[in-house]
């Protein structure tokens, strides 16, 4: 998987610490929990939600595909159908047929990779303990064709990731805007299933 990514320069003068607890969804209680080497019970209930989370874009863009075929098959009758295929255009089904199996094959892969997760998760929310990554963070961004009515459209998809120790973490765009330009920082995760609880200068945890 190939990345574009950059290191931002050194904040000054400012705490970006409200923005990015804001932008990804902690609290300054979920945060002590973690700087005490523990995961918050709030933040149990969210983590699979969070492991579910490469299942629900191709889900919908699935759902929405055969719910645009349905309609299309619905309302264009039969016969105009045969003439557009008498014209040459038969085409437009081998597209259609093909979208759906690209939509099949991209959510069976998201679920594959979603159930990794919800084994590694079981296993951190057993155990109950937060890790964490000390140093840069850079945020990385990546374009991949949509999927669905997307993909029919010819339009792509951006994922976002922090990235510290060479360590991948997905964000959404509104956390990717909330870090700042910069600065050391201090990252909490999930130990096997790597998955983001928290984040804070480095500053605001005395380190």
């Amino acid at each position: 998987m190939s990345y574009i990514e950059y290191v931002t320069g050194d904040y000054e003068g400012q705490d970006p610490l409200v923005d990015l607890a804001r932008a990804n969804g902690f609290t300054m209680q979920d945060l002590e929990e973690n700087r005490r080497g523990r995961i918050s019970d709030k933040q149990m209930g969210m983590l699979f939600s969070r492991a579910l989370e490469p299942v629900k874009y191709p889900g919908m863009a699935l759902l929405g595909w055969l719910t645009c075929c349905f309609i299309v098959k619905t309302l264009i009758p039969g016969f105009v159908l045969l003439i557009i295929s008498i014209l040459g255009a038969k085409g437009i089904g081998v597209m259609f047929g093909a979208v759906t199996l690209i939509c099949l094959g991209a959510l069976l892969i998201a679920m594959l990779k979603s159930s990794r997760y919800l084994v590694l998760l079981v296993q951190d929310l057993a155990n109950g303990k937060s890790a964490f990554l000390d140093g840069r963070v850079s945020l990385s961004n990546e374009d991949t064709r949509g999927l669905g009515m997307d993909h029919f459209h010819g339009q792509s998809r951006r994922h976002y990731a922090y990235v510290i120790q060479n360590e991948h973490f997905t964000v959404d765009e509104a956390a990717a805007n909330a870090l700042p330009t910069g600065g050391r920082f201090r990252l909490y995760h999930t130990p096997k299933s790597k998955l983001m609880l928290s984040i804070e200068p480095a500053r605001a945890s005395g380190t």
